[in-house]
Order: C-alpha cells, then sequence, then structure tokens
C-alpha cells in the first residue's frame, strides 16, 4: 500500500459533501457518537459498520446493522476490501464514495456523474403477515372494567358472609330495623 491517504465523501444523507479522512488503523461507522464517523441518520445502527486498515488496503464490515451495509448494490455480508471509486451505501439513504487523494489510484476507476441512489434491499423470501398490535387505549378500558367487576363482587361476596354471620350470632341485631318498620 502505498503513502497516500484515503477518505470518505458524502454523496447522498444529513450532509451531501462532507468529508471524513480516514487516519486511525480501525474506523467505527455509526449514528453513536462514540464513532469514528457519525452519521445521524435513522437508518444508521448506533455502531452501523467497521473499517479496518490492512496491508492490501482498507477492509470494510457490517456489524449487523438493520438496514445494511452495500457496495455497488450487493448488501455485504462478509469483509469487503474497498477499491478507490466505490460507493458504500448504508440502508437506503446514505451513500459515501471512497476516495484516494493519491490521483494515480483513482485514475482507474470510472465515477459516476451524480449521486447514484441508495441500492433497494434484497427481497426477503417469505415474509411474515403483518399483524397490527390493538391499541393500549381500549385495553386499558376493558381492564379498568374488569377491574371494577371484581370489585362489585368481592363487596357482594363480603355483604353476604357479614349477613350469615350476623344471622347466626346475632340475630337480634340484624332484624332489629326491619321489626322497627313493621317488616318482621
Amino acid at each position: 500500500m502505498t503513502t497516500s491517504s484515503f477518505r470518505f465523501i458524502m454523496r447522498t444523507g444529513p450532509n451531501p459533501g462532507t468529508v471524513f479522512n480516514l487516519a486511525n488503523d480501525v474506523i467505527f461507522i455509526g449514528r453513536d457518537v462514540g464513532n469514528d464517523i457519525v452519521i445521524g441518520d435513522a437508518e444508521i445502527s448506533r455502531q452501523h459498520a467497521r473499517i479496518s486498515k490492512t496491508p492490501g488496503g482498507y477492509v470494510i464490515e457490517d456489524l449487523g446493522s438493520t438496514n445494511g451495509t452495500y457496495i455497488a448494490g450487493q448488501r455485504l455480508t462478509t469483509p469487503h476490501l474497498l477499491a478507490p471509486g466505490d460507493l458504500v451505501a448504508f440502508g437506503e439513504s446514505v451513500t459515501l464514495t471512497f476516495d484516494s487523494t493519491d490521483p494515480g489510484a483513482a485514475a482507474t476507476v470510472a465515477r459516476p456523474a451524480e449521486p447514484i441512489p441508495a441500492p433497494t434491499p434484497a427481497p426477503v423470501a417469505a415474509a411474515a403477515p403483518v399483524v397490527e398490535a390493538p391499541e393500549a387505549q381500549p385495553e386499558k378500558k376493558r381492564r379498568g372494567w374488569v377491574v371494577v367487576g371484581i370489585g362489585c363482587l368481592a363487596i357482594i361476596v363480603i355483604c353476604v358472609a357479614v349477613g350469615v354471620f350476623m344471622d347466626q350470632f346475632y340475630p337480634n341485631i340484624l332484624y332489629a330495623p326491619l321489626r322497627w318498620f313493621g317488616f318482621y
């Protein structure tokens, strides 16, 4: 590898034209502020990808991101050796071009005149049917009525138990109000 320096240039995403110089041997890309290259986009995972400097050049690998890392439209499943001019896409909305400041390294690679849109994710073989979750508010209302019903049932059971107890042990007290009004 020569002494030329390498960089990423953001083509599409939150800040097009931003240049990220690759100065470290290991560089992390993601949404989290602890990464070396921070990209504030909802499709970028907290720690999306890693770039490692090797004797053969820079190697990029996806770190299990949700929306994937793509090189020339192909989703990365294994580490990939970057070449000047490679278009790297993170999800569908962020694309970076891998570039060299050495004119000789970049002369052999044809570059697109305009940004290339991010690739569409690979189709899923069999998607599970989408089931919408019920709204939380009706569940709360239903649960509230259940609690009220159980509370009323508990009060009725307690009243019956007190009535049975009073009838057996204190019948004079239980029936006194009925006698006062002439019902007993």
